[in-house]
């Protein structure tokens, strides 16, 4: 029973903290922007989709050698800032998808209209720069992992299904496994990369502090589900 009560009372207050980046105690300059984190080059988040057929995709699976876990319609990518999904447009459904080793991967036949719908699940408004094999989504130049100029607001969604070329439709993927081990900026066919960045006009906030009721008695840890880590 003892041993209950203290599992209660480690668990019972806590609440989400925010990602470490809305904690940083740079972010808090006397109401002046916190310049470091709303204009750095370097993404807070790299959400990366790979997609190919079924087939293929289960060899792709296999070959990144972690634990595939299956996704019905969202994904929490990286510490959790951002989910996403990708939808088939012609029936609405969320399409195959399995997290594994923090890479989503994604069941898609060639020329299949598809969206990608992320959601913001922080209080603080995202920039996204977005590539689609190899592409800028937004101007069709080549794919980097800077700001795109998406924003993606506090709590909110954004939706895609277009590029800068027309529709976002699948390609047929070349058989080799590169795509697996391909990190460049620019990225391939069968590879989407999303940068998440801390908008440039994201309110100045002071680091986010324990609250009383999220620190365990007696030293312990707290209990919680943690953010997923890759």
């Amino acid at each position: 029973m003892a041993g209950v009560g203290l599992l209660a009372a480690c668990t019972g207050g806590l609440g989400p903290l925010k990602p470490a980046w809305q904690q940083d105690p740079n972010l808090y300059h006397h109401g002046v922007p916190a310049r470091p984190a709303q204009s750095t080059t370097t993404p807070h988040l790299v959400a990366r989709v790979i997609y190919a057929a079924p087939d293929q995709l289960t060899r792709l699976v296999q070959r990144q050698g972690d634990v595939p876990d299956t996704q019905r319609g969202f994904a929490r990518m990286g510490d959790g800032t951002v989910d996403l999904a990708l939808q088939d447009v012609v029936t609405g459904k969320w399409l195959e998808s399995h997290l594994c080793g923090g890479v989503l991967f994604v069941s898609g036949l060639p020329n299949q209209a598809y969206r990608i719908v992320l959601k913001n699940r922080s209080p603080m408004p995202l920039e996204l720069g977005v590539g689609v094999d190899g592409r800028n989504v937004r101007t069709g130049a080549a794919a980097s992992l800077k700001r795109g100029g998406l924003r993606l607001e506090p709590r909110g969604t954004l939706t895609l299904e277009r590029a800068s070329q027309g529709p976002l439709l699948f390609k047929a993927v070349k058989g080799d496994d590169g795509v697996l081990f391909d990190t460049s900026p620019q990225g391939r066919a069968g590879l989407i990369q999303i940068a998440v960045f801390l908008a440039a006009d994201a309110p100045s906030v002071g680091p986010e502090k324990l609250r009383p009721g999220q620190i365990a008695p007696l030293g312990l840890l707290p209990v919680g589900a943690p953010e997923q880590y890759r």
